[in-house]
């Protein structure tokens, strides 16, 4: 996607000097307030590792249509032969349940010691409905939801209810359920989405970026590559989806599951298992070959850059004692809050927002803004 850089407004700018003496004052105020607050800002701030919940580790099939007839044994029986034992089960579109998730399919899969989750559509039309549903899949019994929130209305706030659903679902659930975000690999190609909300402070556990590496017109190795350092920036585990539609070969099923292992994610699902041929299951059953371990190189961007990764850029940075507007645009008032942060931490202020840098922004615990009135500039 190309990106347009967009002109920096006037809260990105330098405001207007003051006096001489009035500038010396407000120097030395904010030394003292920074000494002061040095013993207490690092600790509040500090993130904790995340971890990957239990039921997340491993492979998983994902369950789009429960064909009429089919029942919770013949998709257990079905997955075990591709040595697969957890299920995420279509639950919901939207403000709609679906039937399909009946607690009588939930309770023959349970009973033959399947986990099973549950997984919804997340469109922001209704946040509040569309967090019930969700909820009221995981009362019935699912053990963990994915969220799948990828598409986008233009006409929407699409940060504002993203972060009513996150608050809405965590409030039904408790903070202790996990969810994971099932959202676009490209992070740099849907720069107005939030992935800094769905993943932000006390939101969802783990993220599942869908890596169709067929439908992007790429090998699988270089599909791996383009997105697990674009979504680390978000602190989360991450858990590969592949595709088993559009006729992938049994060596492209195999080689995403090796790279899996070297990428160093502990669980990952293919989608979806209605469409699955005897081979492609087959080959998720057969031995994978071990790889050595890959990189995970962050973004590297630099000033006019825009959206979702400048937002958590600026999050982080806020964390880390700056005091910028959240736009989601790389200006000159975000270049210098970067410089600063680099000195500090001993890195090169080159301007350049970069994996080093990216590594040590990551020790913080992000300030997410409210977007209820608006969403930053970037995707508006």
């Amino acid at each position: 996607m190309l990106h347009i850089a967009r002109r920096p407004t006037s809260l990105d700018r330098d405001s207007r000097e003051l006096p001489a003496r009035a500038r010396a004052l407000c120097v030395c105020a904010g030394l003292a307030a920074v000494l002061a607050a040095v013993s207490i800002a690092p600790a509040r701030a500090l993130a904790q590792r995340p971890r990957v919940p239990a039921v997340f580790a491993g492979t998983a099939l994902w369950v789009r249509e429960v064909a009429p007839g089919q029942t919770g044994a013949s998709l257990v029986a079905e997955a075990a032969g591709a040595g697969v034992h957890t299920l995420y089960v279509k639950a919901g579109d939207g403000s709609t349940a679906e039937p399909q998730f009946s607690p009588a399919l939930l309770g023959e899969m349970r009973a033959a010691g399947d986990t099973v989750c549950a997984w919804t559509f997340m469109y922001g039309t209704d946040p509040a409905a569309e967090a019930m549903v969700a909820a009221s899949a995981a009362r019935a019994g699912a053990q963990c939801l994915v969220i799948d929130a990828e598409g986008t209305d233009t006409g929407l706030n699409l940060y504002g209810a993203a972060q009513a659903f996150v608050h809405d679902l965590r409030s039904l659930l408790g903070g202790g359920f996990p969810i994971g975000l099932a959202s676009q690999a490209e992070v740099a190609q849907h720069p107005t989405f939030p992935y800094s909300v769905f993943l932000g402070p006390g939101a969802f556990n783990v993220v599942l970026p869908l890596i169709y590496w067929r439908d992007f017109g790429q090998s699988v190795a270089a599909a791996y590559a383009a997105t697990m350092g674009a979504n680390a920036i978000y602190g989360r585990p991450i858990l590969p989806v592949g595709q088993l539609y559009g006729s992938p070969s049994p060596t492209e099923l195999v080689s995403f599951r090796a790279l899996a292992g070297a990428y160093r994610s502990t669980g990952l699902s293919f989608f979806d298992l209605d469409v699955a041929l005897p081979e492609e299951l087959a080959a998720l059953a057969a031995p994978a070959p071990a790889q050595g371990a890959q990189p995970i190189l962050e973004p590297a961007l630099r000033p006019g850059a825009d959206g979702d990764e400048i937002v958590r850029a600026q999050e982080l940075l806020n964390a880390a004692g700056a005091r910028l507007p959240v736009g989601g645009y790389y200006g000159a008032r975000t270049a210098r809050a970067l410089a600063s942060f680099q000195a500090r931490h001993h890195l090169r202020p080159n301007g350049l927002l970069g994996p080093a840098t990216w590594r040590a922004l990551l020790r913080l615990t992000p300030r997410e803004p409210s977007w209820v009135k608006a969403p930053p500039q970037s995707a508006g």
